[in-house]
């Protein structure tokens, strides 16, 4: 009896740790850099993403996600160009896609903490992204905002007047599979 009861508490301990699939439904991803004193914001479109998490057991939780570079957005058709051509910037015809995928997810004070592996022009660096989870109805809201150094992906160059330092804002809305 002693032996069925510990197994029936290991299947109840697996079934709960199992990770929830999300779905994202709707996400915005903007960006924010100084450009000679002055805020220059932009966003990217076209999230693809796998959303395993359980707020309960998040380090057994995993999320992959990635963006469609020539959908960088500054409201300016002329940057716009430049950002999605030159070598310099994005260069989406030859890396036309900009990736996170996790390699750690852990409890922290706020929320969460993730540790990805970012992607930009075949260049992976490790980002921490501290982000909140709330949950309704089987509908989720992910949430966070990280800084990288846009030099650490070969973005920018040596343009004068623009700050290394980039914020990414990121929200994504899904529903439970």
């Amino acid at each position: 009896m002693k032996k069925i009861l510990i197994l029936v508490l290991c299947v109840s301990v697996s079934v709960t740790a199992v990770s929830q699939v999300w779905q994202p439904v709707s996400s915005v991803i903007g960006f924010s850099v100084k450009m000679l004193g002055v805020t220059v914001n932009g966003s990217f479109k076209g999230l693809a993403a796998t959303l395993k998490f359980n707020p309960e057991t998040p380090t057994m939780s995993s999320i992959s996600a990635s963006v469609d570079a020539a959908t960088i957005e500054t409201e300016n058709t002329l940057r716009n160009r430049h950002l999605r051509e030159k070598e310099d910037f994005f260069e989406v015809a030859k890396y036309p896609k900009i990736s996170l995928k996790s390699t750690k997810i852990e409890k922290g004070t706020n929320g969460y903490i993730g540790y990805f592996d970012m992607t930009i022009k075949a260049i992976t660096k490790n980002v921490k992204v501290p982000f909140t989870f709330s949950e309704t109805n089987n509908k989720a809201t992910f949430s966070g905002t990280f800084k990288i150094n846009r030099k650490d992906w070969a973005i920018g160059g040596n343009t004068f007047g623009m700050s290394d330092d980039v914020t990414i804002r990121l929200t994504v809305n899904a529903i439970s599979k």
